[in-house]
């Protein structure tokens, strides 16, 4: 489950970023292209899923410790997207294989 909001988190500050305007795109892909033309649904879209991620951890870890560790993982998550995606090391296919492996070691370990 915590890699799932771990995730879900990501996703939605990606999409955040991509909102910004003081942000330099060079190599577009379908996805920013959707962003940029959707700017308002993308805002929208994003905050709902960390809304959900909120629930999520508050389901499972407590109110207080279920907020604090979302409002880590925000900051946390926020810092890395923000230095490593305008060095381009930030790509789909990688967080998805990165998300895939950590949630195939939740599941097989706990």
């Amino acid at each position: 489950m915590v890699s799932i909001t771990i995730f879900i988190v990501f996703i939605s500050f990606y999409f955040f970023y991509n909102t910004s305007k003081k942000t330099v795109k060079h190599n577009y892909n379908k996805l920013e292209n959707w962003i940029d033309e959707n700017i308002q649904l993308t805002k929208i879209i994003a905050t709902i899923l960390l809304i959900i991620s909120l629930i999520l951890n508050i389901y499972v870890f407590g109110f207080g410790a279920g907020s604090l560790l979302f409002f880590i993982l925000f900051m946390t998550i926020g810092s890395l997207i923000i230095i490593l995606t305008p060095l381009k090391l930030i790509r789909y296919k990688s967080a998805l294989l990165l998300f895939i492996i950590s949630l195939l070691f939740e599941l097989i370990i706990f």
